[in-house]
């Protein structure tokens, strides 16, 4: 006997972002940080597949994996190591129940690099969870999606991740995020006004442990890292005074970019020689600054190029085992979702 049910998906978009000042600071002095979110989004579609007992899992480019967990073993907590547990670990937090788990298929895909600095798996969690709520008719406000998004990172993964991620992400465009017991985000602007390279060295590292090599140090009060938490800060306070101002002086704002890359080099050791041979590179042909984003020790860099630069800048590196890409400038928009019209589902 064949059953019909209306059956709709709901698909939701987050970009990802770049950090401008303030690497770490959330989750170390509960400090602030400069973030943009980038026009490279991380795409989820949600459904409910009628009569099945598993949470379906897959993602497209650039993993390309398929997963099908039992909904009793993803509503019990139960993680492997696989690639796909942020996507797990997010619906644990939205449904928690395995008979609402049950039947949820989600179908991932990213224009993002994975691992890469750029906040892929902050960009992932919300998308699920954003679909999550859209497809059970309670759409979320985006601070409720922020806070699951990171619970499936810290409760769930324990991967000591702070809220810059998720609320630079969520809420798109260039803000302050000032992480405290209260987040919270102050707009600084739409976007930022100059296109971006973005270079992934496509050296990749694992974020949890070196977050964790990181968290270490700090609580024993590495003098290197305490330097590092004060200076941060103080370039956070001139980034924003910055890019705040009537006419913005990208120059200027280059130099202080240049800065934090000193800081992350030297303080807290978290640069490679490829990325300082890029940033070099970069420079030297036009851009007015550049600097890694996110956890370091590989992943992507970053510069604030000119027009009348791009082309220098991308031929700079263009012997370089990495890949290049210009932005014409960052992304307004945060996360987003739609439901699609209503179709027919059947099962036997």
């Amino acid at each position: 006997m064949t059953a019909r049910a209306i059956a709709r998906a709901v698909t939701a978009s987050v970009p990802g972002r770049l950090c401008l000042a303030g690497e770490s600071l959330d989750w170390m002095t509960g400090g602030s940080s400069v973030v943009t979110a980038v026009p490279l989004r991380t795409r989820v579609t949600a459904w409910q597949a009628v009569g099945s007992t598993a949470l379906v899992l897959t993602s497209g480019p650039p993993l390309f994996r398929t997963r099908l967990v039992p909904a009793a073993q993803a509503a019990g907590r139960q993680y492997d190591g696989h690639v796909l547990d942020h996507m797990q670990a997010a619906v644990r937090v939205s449904l928690r129940q395995a008979e609402l788990i049950a039947g949820t298929v989600l179908t991932a895909s990213t224009e993002l690099p994975v691992a890469a600095g750029l906040s892929s798996s902050a960009a992932l969690t919300l998308a699920v969870v954003t679909a999550l709520g859209g497809l059970a008719g309670d759409p979320l406000e985006i601070a409720q999606v922020c806070g699951l998004a990171r619970q499936a990172e810290t409760s769930e993964l324990g991967s000591g991740a702070g809220w810059m991620d998720f609320l630079a992400c969520a809420y798109g465009g260039v803000n302050r995020v000032n992480a405290g017991e209260l987040p919270t985000i102050e707009r600084i602007a739409p976007n930022l006004g100059i296109p971006v390279v973005v270079i992934d060295t496509l050296q990749r590292r694992t974020t949890m442990k070196v977050l964790a090599s990181k968290r270490a140090r700090f609580e024993a009060r590495e003098t290197a890292m305490i330097d590092y938490s004060r200076q941060a800060g103080e370039l956070v306070d001139a980034v924003t005074e910055l890019l705040t101002a009537k006419t913005v002086d990208y120059r200027q704002v280059g130099r202080l970019l240049n800065a934090g890359q000193d800081l992350l080099r030297g303080k807290v050791r978290c640069s490679t020689e490829l990325i300082d041979t890029c940033a070099k590179r970069v420079l030297a042909a036009g851009a007015f600054g550049a600097k890694l984003t996110g956890s370091g020790h590989g992943g992507c860099l970053f510069a604030l190029v000119p027009d009348d630069a791009l082309t220098a800048v991308l031929e700079s590196v263009a012997d370089l085992p990495v890949h290049a890409v210009a932005l014409p400038t960052s992304e307004p928009r945060g996360l987003i979702s739609s439901l699609s019209e209503p179709y027919a589902s059947t099962s036997a």
